[in-house]
Order: structure tokens, then C-alpha cells, then sequence
């Protein structure tokens, strides 16, 4: 059902769940540009389900970066982070949709990782690790020095109980700041797009990433072939509505990179980007309304397309420490 929000007497947003969000002005928190353009707007009536509420999407003329300006701070973060099951539906990239076959995808991810280090038993940093999927697969490669930070409460609780696995409840930075340790890996895994402050997070990786080390990053890529097509196609009927991100709903997008701005970010903070791949699971799913499965139809068909072209919807990025 479309969300309904509200302005409340002190100006904070509301949306219908009762998350509430502050927004404020902000320069490009990668490059520090305030050069930005207006894309169009996200959220509230500018989405089609009526989802979140209404935010101004732009991209920096600098690095390139997508985020949305004002920027929705939510007052209550925990908030955000519920049933697990229930936040990563439909968002799943790595090895699907069903639990055996991301755990499958994860050990794939760590013999890449191995290869990539020269490390039999390398040591891993999994920043973000939600529902501990790649903290299970590491366990049964065999790995027995991998760390998982988690903010969410909900994610902790799930993890534990679900394969008694402890994971540090601590930001990056925090960790960072109160761990000498550095890792041969360093895992941001549908992460970095989340995050309010990614240049601190990029700076405590590479606090944390021996040199020569290597960070592995899987972000939605943005401006892609469906979002690019979309928004012209809502221009042409008058609609000031984009499809970039999701700034204030689940899954709460709130930074779009894009190749260009990625590189910017890493360099910035002593990371070579070694490999990039751009490719996206081409499924978009839909309701049962007829219009809504002939948008989602007809989307999916345009993610077959931005594969074989090189501008689908994620990236899949290693970079190396100088």
C-alpha cells in the first residue's frame, strides 16, 4: 500500500511506519563539491508505489556521485533494521534468493578472495554482515580468522541464534579506532550505498587493510541503463519522479556510485581499483497488477540489455592497497 507521511511541528518527516527523518543540505561527501544537479525526486508521490518519503536527487558535477539533497538523517537508525527476512526481500544479488544459495555464492567470494591474496587462510574484515551468511560460508571453508562488524541489533540477534555466530557490534569507524589488527581482506558487501559518511568508511578501511591487502565492494551502479531509460520516459510524460535510489525506504539507498565516483573515493584513500565488474540480477519484481507486471516486464528486459552492455545495475569491485 502506497505510504502516506507528514511534516511534523518541528520539521521532521514521518513516513507511515513512523520512522522519522531529518533532512539537511550537504556537499558531495566524496569529493566535497557542492557543484550538484538535479536529477528529480525519490520518494512519498514521486514513487510508484507512494513509498518513503518525498526527497531531491542529485548527482555531483564533480566525481558523479548520486545522493539525495536534502539528506534524510533518520533519527532513530535501529529503527530502519527489523525482521532480516523481511529487509532483504527481493534484494538479493549474491548467489540468489534462497539461504543455501547465497551461502554458496559467499564460498565462491572466499576462494576468490584467496586467490587474489595468495592467502590459503586469509584473514577477512566482513563490514555489514546482516543476516551472517558469508560469516557461515567462511566457517565452512575452513576459515578461522574472519571478524563480522554489525550495526543492527535485529541482524545480531538473527545471526546468533540462526548459526550461533558472535558478531562485534560496532561501526567500522568505531572498530577502527579501538583495534591496532589489520586484515588481508576487507568485505563491503551491498554496504557502502547504506552508509551516511562513506569517505570515513573508506578512510577506516584503509586503516585496517594491510598493504597489498585488498577490499571487495558490491554496489547498486547508478546512473544505469534502466534508470537512465525511466527517467526519460517520466520526463517525456511530465513526471519529475527518477528511479535512482531509495533514500527512505527499504532498502534505504542513500548513495548512488557509479565507476567514476568509486575510483575517486578509493584513490582517495590509498585503494587501486584492480577489476570491475557491472552486471545485475535482470528480475524486477512486481505486483499482481496488470500495469505493474508489464513495467516490471518490460524493466527486466532492459536489465538483459545493460548486462550485455556493460550498464546494469551493480558493481562488483576489487581494489588493492597501495
Amino acid at each position: 500500500m502506497p505510504t502516506k507521511t507528514h511534516q511534523s511541528p518541528q520539521g521532521i518527516t514521518v513516513d507511515s511506519e513512523g520512522n522519522e527523518f531529518e533532512l539537511r543540505e550537504r556537499s558531495c561527501p566524496t569529493c566535497g563539491s557542492s557543484a550538484q544537479r538535479v536529477l528529480g525526486y525519490r520518494g512519498g508521490k514521486w514513487h510508484r508505489y507512494g513509498l518513503g518519503v518525498a526527497t531531491r536527487i542529485v548527482q555531483c558535477q564533480a566525481c558523479g556521485l548520486l545522493f539525495p539533497n536534502p539528506f534524510p538523517y533518520p533519527r532513530a537508525p535501529q529503527q530502519l533494521y527489523g525482521d532480516p527476512s523481511t529487509y532483504f526481500q527481493g534484494h538479493d544479488e549474491v548467489g540468489g534468493h534462497d539461504e543455501r544459495g547465497r551461502i554458496a555464492g559467499f564460498c565462491r567470494l572466499i576462494q576468490d578472495i584467496r586467490r587474489a591474496t595468495g592467502q590459503a587462510v586469509p584473514s577477512i574484515l566482513d563490514v555489514g554482515s546482516g543476516r551472517g551468511e558469508l560469516l557461515e560460508a567462511a566457517r565452512r571453508e575452513g576459515l578461522d580468522d574472519v571478524v563480522g562488524l554489525e550495526f543492527a541489533h535485529a541482524m545480531i540477534e538473527h545471526v546468533r541464534g540462526r548459526y550461533g555466530i558472535s558478531l562485534v557490534p560496532q561501526t567500522i569507524e568505531h572498530y577502527a579506532a579501538t583495534n591496532s589488527r589489520i586484515f588481508d581482506a576487507i568485505v563491503l558487501n551491498a554496504v557502502l550505498e547504506h552508509v551516511h559518511d562513506p569517505d570515513a568508511m573508506m578512510a577506516a578501511c584503509a586503516a585496517l587493510t594491510r598493504p597489498g591487502g585488498l577490499v571487495y565492494i558490491n554496489t547498486p551502479n547508478e546512473p544505469n541503463l534502466l534508470t537512465i531509460l525511466g527517467n526519460v520516459f517520466n520526463r517525456l510524460r511530465g513526471n519529475l519522479a527518477v528511479l535512482n535510489l531509495s533514500p527512505t525506504w527499504i532498502p534505504y539507498h542513500v548513495y548512488g556510485f557509479n565507476p567514476r565516483a568509486l575510483r575517486v573515493l578509493l584513490h582517495k584513500h590509498g585503494f587501486e581499483m584492480t577489476s570491475l565488474r557491472i552486471y545485475a540480477i535482470p528480475t524486477i519484481p512486481s505486483t499482481s497488477a496488470f500495469a505493474d507486471r508489464l513495467q516490471a516486464f518490460v524493466a527486466t528486459q532492459i536489465c538483459r540489455v545493460a548486462n550485455l552492455t556493460g550498464t546494469a545495475g551493480n558493481l562488483y569491485v576489487w581494489a588493492r592497497r597501495y
